[in-house]
């Protein structure tokens, strides 16, 4: 789980810091930075996988146009941090069982932009990149009671910049247990940085650093369900993954699977029936989500029949329902895990079941335990019948403010992200204190100009 980010020199975000909780709402006009904030997400999460020009590849535009234009400079340099709430166990690709002694992370990264001689850019490298613990005193987590999380007393970093000699190298320190089981101390490796093309975490593939590989483990899940509806409707093969891909193009196949994992002789069709009761509680047309498997199918598929006994195969779903149905598939899954960014999520829904949308979200998010894999949810919206069905420390509100320079005497842009919604509060003084009242008005302003 993320419970901040802090980021500088990206898009339109300068000195920029927000936290999450569990289940987070960007709410906001178009045009202020939401998606924006989903790009950073992803990008540190491609920055943990891969290497630097691979992750600016799969980014939306140019990689110089990640890079923050303001009309008195261009900035080539960005910056990130994430402090991190880590599962106490987890499994290494080996399957073997492992376990982290500081569950609070603080990870920090730089990115700069190379320069030939005629100041053409000719790449982008990692300027510096480090990891710490979080002390029990430094943590400014609010909504989880800190006595149940694992604190360190650790004195060196996880992953630290140094130098030897003119050479800049990344050291990265074991901590992972002996057979003893008590933490290693070997010498720390070191890993040259001059001109570092992708990050030291993204090297990091086994449990013999648990701590930064769990860190890896839970950037590498931020998700994101950008769903393609003409790959959704499609039959899979019985050899499809098991876990959703971003554009739903194998939700025949999870269905499937969910349904052979989690059936029982006493119910079935498992968590799939789960999925059919939340989808009929938002479209009243729909009775149940009919998956077609077994041994004698050779591709999955999947149908929807309605309340006057009809039944639609995927090729007749509407764009909505199929994907509040990819949508549903993920949160009614039992083992489910990471993070997931969702943009928009009433789209598809009638603005009288946006409540019942909201506590499904909210819900998939309140059953998970420190020991194992959070499951954490980041939506955004311009809705205001979505803002209107938030609790007040659910939402962010997201605008676009602009500030004048005083040297080059014009106006610079910048996203704001704020919390500490107060619903109690008189909207007497716009600004001085967030109020519903404040958030609506920068929706209808916005849509007004549209």
């Amino acid at each position: 789980m993320i419970t901040r980010i802090e980021i500088d020199g990206f898009k339109s975000f300068q000195d920029f810091s927000l936290n999450f909780r569990p289940f987070s709402a960007v709410v906001g006009p178009n045009a202020s930075g939401k998606s924006n904030l989903f790009d950073a997400l992803k990008f540190i999460s491609l920055l943990a996988q891969t290497d630097v020009h691979s992750a600016m590849q799969s980014m939306r535009g140019e990689p110089e146009e990640l890079f923050r234009v303001t009309p008195v400079r261009e900035h080539t340099d960005m910056k990130f941090a994430v402090e991190v709430l880590l599962p106490k166990y987890g499994l290494d690709p080996f399957g073997a069982r492992f376990e982290v002694n500081a569950q609070r992370l603080r990870y920090e990264l730089a990115l700069t932009m190379r320069f030939d001689s005629e100041q053409m850019p000719i790449g982008i490298v990692v300027a510096s990149e480090s990891c710490r613990h979080i002390a029990k005193k430094d943590d400014r987590l609010s909504f989880i009671n800190k006595s149940l999380i694992s604190y360190s007393s650790r004195r060196n970093p996880f992953m630290e910049m140094s130098r030897e000699g003119k050479v800049p190298i990344i050291q990265i320190r074991q901590d992972g247990p002996t057979e003893t089981g008590a933490s290693k101390r070997g010498r720390p490796l070191k890993l040259a940085a001059g001109e570092a093309t992708r990050t030291a975490l993204s090297t990091i593939n086994t449990a013999e650093f648990p701590h930064l590989f769990a860190l890896r483990e839970t950037l590498s899940e931020i998700g994101f369900l950008e769903i393609n509806p003409s790959e959704a409707r499609k039959a899979n093969d019985r050899f499809e993954e098991k876990k959703l891909r971003s554009d739903a193009s194998n939700l025949a196949s999870v269905l499937a699977h969910l349904k052979e994992e989690t059936g029982t002789p006493a119910r079935p069709e498992g968590a799939v029936a789960d999925i059919s009761i939340d989808l009929s509680s938002l479209i009243n047309s729909v009775k149940r989500v009919k998956v077609h498997s077994g041994s004698n199918v050779r591709e999955y598929s999947f149908s929807i029949e309605t309340e006057d006994g009809l039944d639609f195969s995927s090729r007749l779903i509407s764009d909505g329902t199929l994907r509040l149905l990819a949508l549903l598939t993920i949160l009614d899954d039992p083992s489910r895990r990471g993070i997931l960014c969702f943009e928009e999520p009433e789209n598809g829904v009638h603005e009288g079941r946006i409540d019942d949308l909201i506590e499904i979200l909210r819900e998939s998010t309140q059953d998970w335990s420190l020991e194992e894999s959070p499951f954490q949810i980041i939506i955004n919206t311009h809705s205001p019948a979505v803002l209107n069905s938030l609790h007040e420390k659910e939402i962010i509100a997201a605008d676009l403010i602009s500030t004048v320079d005083p040297e080059a005497g014009c106006s610079v842009h910048r996203t704001r992200m704020r919390v500490g919604v107060d619903d109690d509060a008189l909207d007497l003084e716009p600004g001085a204190i967030l109020t519903r009242a404040e958030i609506s008005r920068l929706l209808r302003k916005r849509q007004g100009q549209a």
